[in-house]
């Protein structure tokens, strides 16, 4: 009998499974958690078919793009959490970490040789659909790929992807109500043929006392530093969903577009735990919604669907955030899913190829105004250093630098700014790809590339009147962006992050 749940499974070989196999082998990838996890789902779904117990592997080798030690610490957080959890669930988690002393090439082929089978996350971004393919090739084993990106498959969204926010937005209103009746499981179901001791056949991570001591003896890049006070991880990612719904839920409508600080901001600082899935979205929906008491999907409004306002509650603040972490977070995916290995191929560290990901309107009229003189020109080493003439934009960048995060409103300027400010829209991208990526605790992932190439038009449409350098392609200034955080608020931001009161623009 098919499920709805089944449109988020996918054969990644054709290979059968193997029912001598020892075990089912679970691969956190993309989601590192043991909870409200689809992929886990499926693998207990095997234990209990073939009888055989779950081992859960999760990996993080030294060589991959823009490693540095505050991915690697989040990363390692998340991964203390997992083997707690695992603890709690009875169920064997084979941690690895590479050091120059311990390579983990191949290693996980060579578990799934003693498999039953492989389950995966289904996840269209970064190095994960190249290391999938990898393994699917070499393992003897059927690999299964889950996709637990979202509260709705992805499959369902459609086949193409989609121009533009509001052309994913009634898809993924037509599912909601079925995608969350059979969301997954909060807690598992872990049936006994699923739990065992089994010991990895090679030398496991020890959690350390000190995981930045640890990570700071490792020859990755040391220049980006773990960022103060924030910690990775399944607990620390439900403690700031918590404070999140307390305290900052109740104004998110008109406090999402201020400087963050305690007295005004309402950012919910969440993407880091759900891009590195020590939360799922479907964590993050529940919560919210619990906050109304007793909501249920009848109170979902059939007459808003496809718009932004009124759809999963009438509170403003609830569906403003819902709209936002839904439909603006799985059009990204949707984008890089849709078309992976055709309209959206990949580099080997899940960069799209620019400018060819862009919409033809984008790519004509950027290439028009390619040789547009522009005011300011700055080199990466600039830009990095957040060393321009404009204090709001070094801000930003310092706010990246120091936090790993920049407010939201402040991100589309940040790279606007950039593509004014080089030479050419090509050197453009690279640069915001380099800084997004190196700093950005939620960097490389499908919505990183996509908020991106936003800047440059994709997910847009032309703007008159033309103008130099961007043509049709949106334009935003620092001064119009200052006016939306109010004046106090602009020179507190500026004040905070640059320790120089801002002058020139106000």
């Amino acid at each position: 009998m098919t499920t709805y749940n089944d449109a988020r499974v996918r054969p990644a070989n054709d290979r059968p499974p193997d029912p001598a196999g020892r075990y089912v082998l679970l691969w956190l990838h993309a989601v590192r958690r043991l909870h409200a996890g689809h992929a886990l789902d499926y693998a207990l779904t095997l234990c209990g078919h073939f009888g055989k117990p779950l081992v859960v592997y999760e990996g993080l080798k030294l060589g991959y793009p823009w490693a540095n030690a505050r991915h690697h610490t989040f990363m390692l957080e998340g991964m203390r959490d997992t083997a707690a959890a695992a603890a709690r669930l009875g169920v064997a988690h084979w941690p690895f970490v590479e050091t120059p002393d311990h390579g983990g090439r191949g290693l996980v082929a060579r578990l799934a040789a003693d498999s039953c089978a492989v389950v995966t996350d289904d996840h269209p971004g970064f190095v994960v659909p190249a290391q999938n393919r990898a393994l699917a090739a070499k393992s003897p084993v059927a690999v299964y790929l889950v996709d637990g990106n979202s509260v709705a498959p992805l499959a369902l969204l459609g086949d193409r992807p989609v121009s533009a926010a509001a052309h994913l937005r009634p898809r993924i209103h037509a599912q909601f109500a079925d995608a969350w009746a059979n969301r997954a499981a909060a807690e598992p179901d872990v049936p006994k043929v699923a739990r065992s001791s089994l010991a990895p056949p090679f030398e496991p991570w020890r959690v350390p006392k000190d995981i930045a001591a640890f990570v700071a003896r490792l020859p990755i890049d040391q220049s980006v530093p773990p960022v103060p006070g924030v910690v990775g991880g399944t607990e620390a990612g439900r403690a700031l969903l918590a404070e999140f719904v307390a305290g900052k839920l109740p104004r998110y409508a008109d406090g999402r577009n201020q400087p963050d600080d305690p007295a005004r901001g309402a950012a919910s600082r969440l993407s880091p735990y759900l891009r590195f899935g020590h939360l799922a979205i479907e964590d993050v929906i529940d919560a919210v919604l619990g906050s109304l008491g007793g909501w249920s999907p009848a109170e979902i409004n059939p007459r808003a669907k496809g718009k932004r306002d009124d759809f999963y509650s009438r509170d403003a603040n609830v569906n403003g955030f819902l709209d936002e972490a839904i439909t603006w977070r799985d059009v990204g995916r949707q984008f890089f899913f849709a078309g992976a290995g055709s309209v959206v191929p990949h580099s080997a560290h899940g960069s799209p190829p620019f400018p060819d990901v862009l919409p033809a309107w984008a790519r004509e009229t950027l290439n028009k105004h390619a040789g547009d003189r522009r005011e300011h020109l700055y080199t990466p080493e600039q830009f990095e250093a957040a060393d321009t003439h404009d204090p709001l934009w070094n801000a930003a960048q310092t706010e990246l630098v120091k936090t790993g995060r920049i407010h939201n409103y402040l991100r589309m300027l940040w790279g606007k700014k950039v593509l004014e400010w080089s030479e050419t829209p090509a050197e453009a991208y690279r640069v915001l790809e380099h800084l997004n990526n190196k700093y950005a605790l939620d960097g490389r992932d499908p919505n990183s590339y996509t908020g991106i190439l936003w800047c440059f038009g994709l997910f847009d449409r032309p703007w008159p009147p033309e103008r130099p350098v961007f043509g049709n392609v949106r334009y935003m200034s620092s001064e119009n962006t200052a006016r939306k955080f109010k004046l106090a608020g602009y020179h507190d931001y500026v004040r905070r992050l640059t320790g120089v009161p801002p002058a020139g623009l106000f």
